[in-house]
């Protein structure tokens, strides 16, 4: 298996460029979550976590690949008939991989993997990551919507009690007007950039991929199961929190409820495009966990605990699916 890498290549360079502005931001949002914090006691902290919980979540994360490969190829399957589950779990994982080092190209790496595996054409099955990131993204704003539904009384009481009556009437006025007034002057801004660089060509493009994505769904021979695998991997992502709560004594009376918080926070966190989600998810995670009465530096380590568990598992597993992948294609070969 020989990769050339020509250095001084448009793309490459962007790529480089790509890598180094998300870990910078990262690693800058990192470091303000991070600033007041005892690090040197997250040695003690460590200890007290409990293996068989930590350990037991990257074990049911395998199965997040493997129906999120599942219904990936649902999506395939009204062109390619043949493909199989564990071929797409093994490129799947392996774009996983990838993203830790370089946010966002996991997308090309596991269409290259399908290429590779099975003659997939790289052009049909970005058509389906397409589709399958705008039912991602649609999940999270139904799953947002749930929490204030259910959390409403928790949320709207910490602002009123926290925020409104800890801050004086002129500065709210003062920061409502302030706030109104920059989105104002964001709107016409962006409109005549927009404009001028002819970014409404391209926003009309997105629609009309977002729009064609959705109604691709439709057309599936198996809508009941790709609807049903979709329910299974957010419900997969939700107890593989929930699981690590018992893993850290001080979160380990939360509920159901705290871990629908941090599956939606976790997932807006991962929207930010940085290295493997680092700094965002510390981020968000840590500042919903603040709403249930859990202290700032014991929800920070929570949420370090739960990102860590993440990366080894997608470490772990796209290590073996690194080896299967050869053994599989380019030995046979």
């Amino acid at each position: 298996m020989c990769i050339k890498f020509n250095f001084l290549d448009k793309k490459n360079v962007n790529y480089f460029l790509n890598f180094l502005l998300s870990l910078t931001v990262g690693l800058s949002i990192l470091f303000f979550v991070f600033k007041d914090v005892d690090i040197s006691s997250y040695s003690s902290r460590i200890q007290k976590v409990s293996s068989s919980w930590f350990l037991f979540a990257i074990f049911i994360s395998l199965f997040e690949f493997i129906v999120r490969a599942y219904r990936w190829n649902l999506l395939l399957e009204f062109k390619y008939k043949k493909l199989s589950v564990y071929k797409t779990t093994l490129g799947l994982i392996i774009s996983y991989l990838s993203a830790i080092i370089l946010p966002r190209i996991n997308d090309i790496v596991r269409c290259y993997v399908l290429t590779k595996t099975d003659k997939v054409k790289f052009s049909m099955s970005i058509g389906s990551v397409v589709t399958e990131r705008i039912v991602d993204l649609i999940s999270v704003f139904i799953l947002s919507l749930i929490l204030l539904l259910v959390e409403f009384d928790r949320f709207y009481n910490y602002l009123m009690i926290e925020v409104v009556a800890n801050t004086e009437i002129d500065k709210i006025v003062y920061y409502l007007f302030l706030f109104f007034s920059i989105c104002i002057f964001l709107y016409f801004f962006l409109n005549q950039i927009f404009r001028r660089f002819g970014f409404y060509e391209k926003f009309t493009e997105k629609i009309n991929e977002f729009k064609s994505g959705l109604l691709s769904i439709f057309s599936l021979e198996k809508k009941l199961e790709f609807f049903l695998s979709t329910i299974i991997l957010w419900l997969i992502y939700f107890f593989v929190g929930y699981i690590l709560f018992f893993s850290v004594e001080e979160t380990s009376m939360l509920g159901f409820s705290a871990a629908l918080s941090i599956l939606v926070a976790g997932a807006i966190g991962t929207i930010v495009p940085v290295n493997a989600g680092i700094g965002a998810y510390h981020l968000f995670v840590s500042s919903i966990l603040i709403y249930y009465g859990i202290v700032y530096e014991d929800a920070l380590f929570f949420a370090t605990l739960v990102h860590a568990n993440q990366v080894i598992a997608i470490m772990f597993y796209g290590l073996i699916s690194l080896i299967l992948f050869y053994f599989n294609v380019y030995k046979r070969n």
